[in-house]
C-alpha cells in the first residue's frame, strides 16, 4: 500500500513539473525584433545586443559566434564594424580569442546578423559583477547580527 502511494506521488510531481515546463515554453516565445526608420525612410531592424562568450572565430572571412547557452548566434563582422577591448579603443578581430566574453551590438535578422560594435569584458567587468553578486548576496543572505 505505501509503495502504491509513493508511486502516485512521483508520478503526480512529474506530471506537475512537465505541465510547468510547458508553461514557460509559451512564455518564451520569440518576439518580433523592434523596427527603427533609416535616414533614407526605409523600416530596418534596430540594433540590439547580444553578450556571451566566443565561441569560434574566423577572421579571414570575417565572423563570429557568440555563444550564451542555450543560444548561440553567428555574426557577419565587416571591417568598418568597432572592436572594443579594455586596452584598445580600436582593436582587430584577430585579437580576440576563443573564449572571450563579449557584447555584440548588431543589426539585422535572422541568419543575417551583422556586427557594428563589439565590446571584450575584461578584469574590471568581472570585479564589477562579482560585487553586484555580493551585494544580493547580502540582500537575500543577510548576517544574523543585521
Amino acid at each position: 500500500m505505501k509503495q502504491n502511494v509513493v508511486h502516485i506521488a512521483i508520478g503526480m510531481g512529474v506530471a506537475l513539473i512537465a505541465l510547468s515546463c510547458a508553461e514557460h515554453s509559451l512564455v518564451l516565445k520569440p518576439t518580433a525584433p523592434e523596427t527603427t526608420v533609416t535616414e533614407k525612410g526605409e523600416i530596418a531592424p534596430a540594433n540590439t545586443d547580444f553578450e556571451g562568450t566566443i565561441g569560434r572565430i574566423d577572421a579571414e572571412n570575417g565572423i563570429i559566434t557568440v555563444e550564451h547557452w542555450p543560444l548561440s548566434r553567428i555574426f557577419k563582422v565587416p571591417p568598418e564594424c568597432r572592436i572594443d577591448i579594455p586596452a584598445s579603443a580600436s582593436a582587430t578581430l584577430v585579437q580576440l580569442k576563443a573564449g572571450d566574453a563579449v557584447v555584440v551590438t548588431y543589426g539585422g535578422t535572422g541568419n543575417d546578423l551583422v556586427a557594428s560594435r563589439i565590446v571584450r569584458r575584461g578584469k574590471e567587468y568581472d570585479e564589477e559583477r562579482n560585487e553586484k553578486m555580493e551585494r544580493l548576496d547580502d540582500m537575500l543572505n543577510p548576517s544574523p547580527n543585521q
